[in-house]
């Protein structure tokens, strides 16, 4: 998957939690949760912009 189709698909919670930890960033997934909520689902450029990619 190239960066603009991983952008565009839709990611689970669990699935971003697993990616945002893979990063090792102080606060983690939960500093992720209080700046772009809590949800079900969210899209991969949400988690990749978190991210800094």
């Amino acid at each position: 998957m190239n960066y603009e189709e991983a952008c565009e698909t839709s990611v689970t919670r669990e699935e971003a939690r697993a990616e945002i930890a893979k990063h090792d960033i102080e606060g983690g997934f939960d500093l992720f949760l209080q700046e772009v909520g809590d949800r079900a689902e969210y899209k991969g450029s949400e988690v990749l912009d978190w991210l800094g990619y």
